[in-house]
Formats: C-alpha cells, structure tokens, sequence
C-alpha cells in the first residue's frame, strides 16, 4: 500500500555508505534486529545496536557515521496524513515523547526482549502483505491491523517512560503540538514568534511558556531548526543557487541568508555544501 512500505537491510545495504547523508521519505521507525549502526541526527551523534527501535522524522537529517555489514533490520516507513485518516489512534503522546527527547537524542530504545521480537513478528507480517503480489479483499484491513497494532506496542513502550520521566500538561502539549504543525507549514515564510501566537490565539510570552515547559526547548529555536535543516537538503539535493535558495525561505538577501546558516551550522553555504557534497536520498 502507497502509505505503508517496509524495507530490509537488503534495502539499505543496497545504497548505503559511510559518511553519506539521508533525509527520509517518510516518517519511520528502525527495528534493528542484529548489528550496529552509529549516526549524526542533525549534526548529533547517536549509536544503537542489537534488539533497538530508532524513531525517525523527516525532518531531521540523519549522516551514516559507521555500520557494520551483517545487519538485520526493518524500517517501517508510513505517509504521516494517510495513516492519521485510515488508523483509529491518537498520535499526540507519540509526537510529544519525540519532541521531548529529540535533544536528548533519546528516540532510541529497547523493548522488553520478548515484546520485541513479537514486534518484529508483525512487522515480517506487514512486510509480507505489503511487498508480495497480493490481491484479495480484505488485504487493505490487514495491513491497518498490522500497522495499528504495532503502533500501540511502541506506544505502550512510549508513553511509560514518558510519564515516568516527564508530567505533561494537556492543555500546553496541546499548544506544543500545534506550534510544531504549524511551523512545518510556515516556517519559510512566517519566522517571528508574533505569527504563531496569533494562530494559537494565544500571547507570545504564554506561547514560550508552554513551549519551554513542555520540551525545554525556546519556541525560537524550532523555527530556526525547521529553516537550517531545509536548508541543507536544499543545498545538498539541489543545484539551485544559494540565492535562490535564499529567496525560497523567504530571507530579505543571499547575506542575510548566509549570516543565519553560519550561525546555525558554523559554515556558509558554500563551504557546507563544498564539504557535504555527496547525499544519499530517500533510502528510508
């Protein structure tokens, strides 16, 4: 189905090289069954290993730093809009614990033995039912059946360590949520904090509040995350020029531009995608 896919590491080992970059097509999440597999996430270095789940967004942008040539693992790659018509479940403690721990480079975790490997039971399932030339009725259901289920054991997971580490409040998660979708609508064009505000209904200060409090982050800094990380596939997947590039994401001039990438990243525009010249697409 369009709005599910699964790949194994036949998949990945088929174009995947150390030191390439990738930006998934979709947002994912790893099984790694056997092996061992070191990453940047936005620049930040991360490892997991036998027996680890990695949830990934795309809108980070991951680097393949090391791994090892006997893999086993999974990705289960999901089209976010399609899946949040078709599976009857509430996404909302799933993005908040990414939000929360995206910093902390804490969505990586271990399942209880057993859960895991009845969770990659599933996915061998899904994977099945997905990538196999089936056609009969009820084959739509149980893909969502496979997928819903699998959901709701990470979410098990989830949201106990979740509420064992952090007290969220629903109203302010509520606000966080909605600031982050609608950042990801806007950000190239609307950067000041006044616009989202505005949006929410809300004032500025009680916006950094909920913001702060919920992922001790600045609401700033989303939107300047959301612009660098654009950025750099931009430049990394494209040949458009840097003003071009600039003129994209709203920015007054190519140095205004070029001030806020260094800033961010410590390079230019140039000298970053000089130095990041080869990109590996859309493998997961």
């Amino acid at each position: 189905m369009s709005f599910i896919k699964i790949l194994t590491e036949k998949d990945f080992l088929k174009n995947a090289k150390e030191g390439y970059l990738l930006r998934p097509s979709g947002n994912s999440v790893i099984f790694l069954v056997e092996g061992t597999i070191e990453m940047e996430i936005n620049g930040k270095p991360v490892s997991f290993d036998d027996e680890h789940i990695i949830l990934i967004s795309k809108k980070n942008i991951y680097k393949l730093v090391r791994f090892t040539k006997t893999l086993e693992m999974y990705v289960l790659i999901h089209n976010r809009e399609v899946t949040r018509e078709k599976v009857q479940f509430n996404f909302s403690r799933y993005d908040v614990y990414q939000i929360i721990n995206a910093e902390k480079n804490q969505n990586i975790f271990k399942l209880e033995n057993t859960v895991f490997h009845q969770t990659v039971g599933l996915v061998k399932l899904l994977n099945y039912y997905t990538n196999h030339d089936i056609k009969f009725s009820s084959q739509e259901q149980i893909i969502i059946a496979l997928f819903t289920a699998i959901i709701h054991i990470l979410m098990d997971s989830l949201v106990e360590k979740l509420q064992s580490e952090t007290k969220i409040n629903t109203r302010k998660e509520e606000i966080v949520l909605r600031f982050i979708e609608l950042v990801s609508i806007h950000f190239k064009t609307k950067k000041r904090l006044g616009f989202y505000a505005e949006k929410l209904h809300i004032s500025i200060k009680y916006l950094s509040i909920c913001v702060k409090e919920i992922t001790h982050r600045p609401p700033t800094e989303f939107i300047a995350n959301a612009l660098t990380n654009e950025a750099k596939t931009l430049l990394l997947s494209t040949k458009k020029t840097i003003s071009d590039i600039s003129s994209e994401l709203s920015f007054s001039d190519q140095y205004a531009f070029g001030k806020f990438f260094k800033k961010h990243t410590g390079l230019s525009p140039k000298n970053y995608r000089i130095k990041n010249g080869t990109i590996f697409i859309d493998t997961i």
